[in-house]
């Protein structure tokens, strides 16, 4: 590997390829990593796949932040491609077994050649130009695909933020071998990967922080809840996350609705913003508010940034998720803020919480067992104080900012020393 010349005052340059479609757990995590970097040591570069709304926040820490749009960009498929997909011939295609696995290989290997190589080639250009000595990529292998290949071509070491639970396939296990080392978020994320026959060597568990003081800190609630429109007397009810269906907001509606039989104050704050991909979703739970009666008692405050604010006036923080969660970070925020928490059960969600300790955990996709679940904490306050401080304790103890910028440094300063 060639020398390359330094940051400045001898740091050392590292890209951070942020491929997020849209604001979420994996950029907040980000941001809050590069805002407790040692600057004196590392020089962060971030490029961002889309403007989205913590891109501003980035540049507030004073980084070169570099923002592409692909996610609005043409379709990386030809027209004719686009054309042909809902044909007779395709549809008779895609119905055999050979035909399907064609089917997809081609479409595939048309993605690589036309989205991914050429991706590449513009980050190694980036890599060159801004002389950058380490490519820290932030979801997975296979969302990430072409920051790996840009940092092999360039000839430089390539980390992996390993924060989704993804089985390789075999075009992402070779990729794999060209990553130097990955950080995994959870255990359960880094069981995914070592039964995609990864070694256990090549990376580790970096736990995701918070910084808890700001949560536990002096807060205007006033203005938080006047920001919600919540009144003094409602029981707020929170879910927060990207309006992706596998994070099982129409689950939360329709448990808040035999909820409120129960506990009439109760009120939902739904936290989040659409994915482009799938803006369907967003009307889909405006629909189903109408449907269960819900109109005037459920509040979709979009994305905040103000999340410590916002803890601050929820009564009882929900992860409804109906897929395995990587990590869940709503619920070290929640805890960090004294929160009793109720989570769906499956993936990293029982190394951040103990049932019946600092909340309660319910089977995925039960609106009925998640509803009696909401209601025990919000009828016995002695329960939930308990558990909000019991789930405080324990962000400070494993989840610290320490910990993550500790772990993720020593991984830098063993590639580059």
């Amino acid at each position: 590997m060639g020398s390359r010349e330094l940051g400045t005052a001898g740091q050392r340059r590292v890209l951070y390829v942020d491929t997020a479609p849209s604001a979420g757990g994996s950029v907040i995590s980000l941001y809050e990593l590069l805002r407790n970097l040692d600057r004196s040591r590392y020089e962060p570069i971030v490029l961002a796949y889309t403007p989205h709304a913590f891109v501003t926040k980035l540049g507030t820490l004073g980084l070169d932040v570099v923002v592409w749009d692909v996610y609005g960009a043409q379709d990386h498929r030809p027209a004719w491609v686009v054309d042909t997909r809902g044909s007779a011939p395709a549809r008779w295609l895609r119905q055999r077994g050979w035909g399907s696995t064609l089917y997809h290989a081609l479409g595939f290997a048309m993605m690589l050649v036309r989205r991914v190589w050429p991706r590449a080639r513009a980050l190694r250009r980036i890599i060159e130009q801004k002389k950058i000595e380490l490519v820290h990529t932030n979801i997975r292998v296979g969302h990430d695909r072409e920051g790996i290949i840009a940092a092999r071509l360039a000839g430089v070491p390539c980390v992996c933020h390993i924060r989704d639970l993804e089985q390789l396939n075999w075009f992402d296990r070779q990729l794999a071998k060209m990553v130097d080392s990955f950080i995994y978020i959870s255990e359960a994320v880094q069981k995914m990967h070592l039964q995609s026959g990864v070694r256990r060597d090549k990376g580790r568990v970096v736990y995701n922080a918070v910084d808890s003081a700001a949560f536990a800190g002096t807060l205007d609630a006033v203005r938080a809840r006047q920001s919600l429109c919540l009144t003094d007397d409602d029981l707020a009810v929170g879910i927060v996350g990207r309006l992706e269906r596998w994070k099982g907001q129409d689950v939360f509606l329709r448990a808040l609705a035999l909820v409120r039989e129960a506990v009439p104050r109760a009120k939902g704050v739904v936290i989040g913003e659409p994915v482009p991909y799938d803006l369907d979703y967003n009307r889909l739970l405006r629909a189903l508010c109408d449907e269960l009666g819900l109109s005037e008692h459920i509040i979709f405050s979009g994305f905040r940034q103000d999340m410590p604010a916002v803890m601050s006036v929820l009564d009882v923080v929900v992860l409804a998720s109906t897929s395995p969660e990587p990590f869940g970070r709503v619920l070290i925020e929640a805890m960090a803020a004294g929160k009793p928490v109720v989570a769906t059960s499956g993936g990293a969600t029982c190394e951040i919480v103990e049932n019946g300790t600092h909340g309660l955990l319910v089977p995925p996709g039960d609106a009925h067992e998640l509803a009696e679940a909401i209601i025990r904490v919000l009828t016995d306050r002695e329960m939930a104080a308990a558990m909000g401080s019991q789930g405080r304790a324990r962000v400070r103890e494993q989840f610290n900012m320490r910990q993550l910028v500790d772990g993720v440094q020593a991984i830098y300063d063993e590639l580059l020393s």
